[in-house]
């Protein structure tokens, strides 16, 4: 994701992982978006999918990671 032109993917995920204490909810998941693009995230029970849409939505905050959506960095509250 490092090397993506960010002007061309709007949505940038980059190694965020989650962390609930000490349990890892999420571990370096990382993926991009053009516009237009229809998007599935897929996996068994307890892969991290809904976390990874609660990261995306602002429900909540990556432990650590780069995620960004239109250039707006969405791993702060500032960025909402």
């Amino acid at each position: 994701m490092a090397n993506v032109d960010p002007s061309k993917t709007p949505v940038r995920v980059n190694q965020i992982r989650k962390l609930y204490g000490k349990v890892v909810g999420v571990d370096k998941v990382s993926f991009g978006l053009e516009y237009g693009e229809c998007f599935a995230l897929l996996g068994v029970s307890g892969a991290g999918k809904t976390t990874t849409f609660k990261c995306l939505t602002g429900e909540a905050y990556p432990t650590c990671g780069e995620l960004s959506i239109n250039g707006h960095d969405v791993t702060t509250r500032n960025g909402f």
